[in-house]
């Protein structure tokens, strides 16, 4: 293999078996972060974009009160009293097509399809780092080992498993610098506008990267000037290399040479995104430029600290952590001499992304593997990388020496990518908050006892290893994902290697077909691991809703720790209200209830395990609203209970006067009933009763539908107030109101109807006798009429 040009602003050609290598490339790196998918989103970040997501998918609104019970950690409340993320709309943006399909097709679990964004970005830009080695002269060789380099032997590959933003800001940024390399040499004006869609797209995945702007100002004036010096000043010295001094002439050759096409097709989608960037701001919070972080975020941190850190510290040193990136200066020196605009917006681009986070309050990234701020340079560092694969292993400059050395330190990058893959890194970092306070202490980055590059292995078992295919399997590691896996790896392995031989007929099928293949083992690996990432629980309850569920309900969701696993088997269209199970509500959440109760008709609740009577939330409504349904629902008996809240039913009917019992100790003074209801609706029954006399007993309270003919249809028994109030707690004079919902059924006849009311011993089965008249042990209320179905 040779170099193919050594002058990088002359075309190199990209022919068509160059693209097919590129996207083989890509393809590659896909097969293999679908090896190492979790199908868990692994951090509060994504938790907050994913939410942002899914709330537009499903109702097309942008809060995300699925994580009300993070409170301020991810989000921030706006004008409205809703919660919103403080996160930028890129992500959000480009997850949106891959979530909608998922919702819409059952088989598919939301949030696991979100998470195959980051894998998608990643091999796209190995993909364009391909192509830019080539587009600098190198080998294909070099290329691929650069780009392959990037996607497998750096901090790029554990971010394919999240949901961080981090991995879209690399991507938009190289991009954007890879279309200036395409115009450079191609000369072909459109593709400026795509090298500002993608600057303009990473900058709405992170607004901070408006600081990169002038460094791609400036590049695009050194493409279209030819080169740094001198040459940066061409329309300026154009006219005057001609002989005219005249200052006015000047002018008008400066104005008539001017790329001003150029520059508009460039600018053009970033002022979009800077446009859309202040309307998302509004949007949310009210205001243009209110992004709704807090006071504590800021660039307050310990200067010198955070770049030591980021650098070389044992708990985030970039070189610790990608020790390929030594490979570096290897090519500063032929970049310096051959591609100068392109070395210094790379080196520009690093640096600043190095001196800006080092005083972020937060410069290590939190809960992270690596400074994964640092990730979005991680294309542009492996760039310069190019010579040294070219110089080491086709012409052989140093020898075998330089060989062996070099496959040790990707060897040994390759290790440091797995560890911090195979188990969460949250692992660790919750042991160090054990282990050391406060969280994330000064010492926990510079001592080597707590770096995760040890501790990692502390915590490798097989209930910790994380990848999709070992722990979703229903006994076990799924056998039948891995080798699905590992031939659509060694299938992409083996078309490369064709690749690098002298062209043959049929290639192209092949990549195709290879494409299809991979796609096809993508979409059934989700569709097996649906089920068992949900819960099987989840995926029952979610299920159940979808089924039943009505414009106008809600669903309060009180098992925060399982917050992606519901919205990930969730295809329903309600929104959801992420909350904490309390035993006491506070005045915040009270008044949250209150507004709940009232902007919807039904509110479904997900409680936890706890029995009602132990959970304030449910406490509270059931004092308040009806009980429409609780039900539990297998494999293991989870509770759904349905409410109808906010269109009570008044006590239209009073001065009733049935006492009940012998001798009478309650009466039935007033009760409230809708006189016209829909089949599949459903019937919202309120009673008042008035203790006449104490009682030791605990009667119950039954409420029946019947027809003309006395059939019974629907019921609800139980203790009055549900189960709140027993009879052994009434005081005499104490006047009780008692709601019962019922659910129609969906094929009840047009019609009119009666409703049955009494009480009974729930020991001997016994009703009370009531007072309308000898041998009645109920009263019927009503008429109530069934009207012709209208769903």
């Amino acid at each position: 293999m040779t170099v193919l040009s050594t002058d990088p602003t002359e075309p190199t050609p990209i022919t068509r078996r160059e693209r097919r290598t590129a996207f083989l490339v890509a393809a590659l790196l896909f097969a293999c972060y679908l090896l190492t998918y979790t199908g868990v989103i692994q951090s509060s970040d994504g938790l907050a974009m994913f939410a942002t997501t899914e709330s537009i998918v499903r109702r097309g609104e942008v809060d995300t009160n699925q994580l009300l019970w993070m409170g301020l950690q991810q989000g921030s409340f706006g004008p409205d009293g809703e919660l919103y993320s403080r996160k930028g709309l890129g992500m959000t943006l480009l997850a949106l097509p891959l979530v909608w399909l998922a919702r819409l097709w059952p088989a598919l679990g939301l949030a696991q399809t979100a998470l195959l964004l980051n894998p998608l970005l990643t091999a796209w830009t190995g993909g364009l780092l391909y192509l830019a080695v080539i587009r600098l002269g190198w080998s294909r060789f070099a290329a691929i080992a650069a780009a392959l380099a990037f996607g497998l032997a750096t901090l790029a590959w554990p971010y394919t498993q999240t949901f961080f933003s981090d991995t879209m800001a690399g991507w938009g940024l190289f991009a954007a610098t890879y279309w200036l390399l395409a115009f450079q040499q191609e000369k072909h004006k459109h593709i400026l506008f795509w090298a500002g869609l993608a600057w303009g797209l990473a900058y709405l995945s992170r607004s901070i990267n408006l600081v990169t702007l002038p460094v791609y100002g400036l590049a695009l004036m050194a493409v279209l000037a030819k080169g740094w010096g001198l040459d940066i000043g061409y329309w300026v010295f154009r006219r005057r290399s001609a002989g005219s001094q005249h200052p006015i002439s000047n002018t008008q050759s400066l104005l008539s040479n001017f790329p001003f096409r150029e520059w508009i097709l460039f600018a053009a989608p970033i002022l979009v995104a800077g446009i859309v960037s202040l309307w998302w701001n509004w949007l949310r919070f009210g205001a243009l430029l209110e992004s709704g972080y807090v006071e504590s975020e800021a660039f307050n941190g310990d200067w010198l600290f955070g770049l030591a850190g980021l650098l070389v510290s044992p708990g985030r040193g970039l070189l610790w952590y990608s020790p390929v990136l030594l490979l570096v200066p290897l090519g500063v020196g032929w970049f310096w001499r051959r591609a100068r605009w392109l070395l210094v917006s790379s080196v520009g681009l690093a640096l600043i992304y190095w001196l800006l986070y080092a005083k972020w309050y937060m410069w290590h990234g939190g809960y992270s593997w690596g400074p994964r701020f640092l990730v979005p340079v991680l294309p542009f560092l492996l760039l310069m990388t190019g010579p040294a694969w070219q110089w080491i292993f086709v012409e052989e400059r140093w020898g075998r020496i330089g060989r062996w050395l070099t496959t040790l330190l990707v060897l040994l990058s390759l290790s440091v990518q797995w560890l911090g893959m195979l188990v969460p890194f949250s692992l660790v970092q919750d042991w160090l908050d054990r282990t050391v306070k406060p969280l994330f202490a000064p010492e926990t980055f510079t001592q080597w006892a707590y770096s995760p590059l040890l501790r990692q292995w502390d915590f490798i078992r097989d209930d910790t290893i994380v990848f999709a295919w070992w722990r979703l399997g229903s006994h076990g590691p799924d056998w039948f994902a891995l080798f699905l896996l590992l031939a659509g790896l060694s299938g992409g392995i083996l078309l490369l290697s064709r690749l690098l031989r002298p062209e043959e007929a049929g290639e192209g099928r092949a990549v195709a077909l290879y494409a299809a293949a991979l796609g096809l083992i993508g979409l059934v690996l989700l569709v097996r691991f649906q089920l068992p990432a949900s819960g099987l629980e989840n995926s029952a309850v979610t299920g159940e809703i979808a089924r039943s569920e009505e414009p106008g309900d809600a669903i309060l969701h009180l098992r925060p720790l399982e917050t992606q696993q519901f919205a990930n088997a969730y295809h329903g269209q309600l929104p959801v209200y992420g909350l904490f199970p309390v035993d006491d509500l506070s005045s915040a959440n009270s008044r949250l209830l209150d507004d709940l109760l009232q902007r919807y008709h039904r509110l479904w609740v997900v409680p936890d395990f706890a029995p009602p009577q132990q959970s304030d939330w449910e406490r509270t409504l059931r004092g308040r609203v009806f009980l429409l349904d609780d039900q539990s629902i297998p494999p293991d008996d989870r509770r759904l209970v349905l409410y109808a809240g906010a269109q009570e039913q008044p006590l239209t009917e009073t001065g009733v006067g049935i006492r009940f019992g012998d001798p009478a100790w309650v009466r039935l003074n007033g009760y409230g009933l809708p006189r016209q209801v829909q089949p599949g609706g459903s019937l919202l029954v309120a009673l008042e009763w008035e203790s006449l006399a104490a009682v030791s007993q605990n009667y119950q309270v039954f409420v029946h539908l019947l027809d003309s003919a006395g059939t019974k249809l629907a019921q609800r028994d139980g203790q009055p107030v549900l189960w709140l109030r027993p009879t052994s707690t009434w005081q005499p004079g104490e006047r009780i109101v008692d709601r019962y919902g019922l659910l129609l059924p969906d094929d009840l006849p047009a019609g009119e109807y009666t409703v049955a009311v009494g009480l009974y011993d729930s020991a001997t089965g016994e009703r009370e006798p009531s007072s309308a008249g000898p041998g009645d042990f109920a009263i019927e209320l009503g008429p109530v009429r069934v009207e012709e179905s209208n769903r």
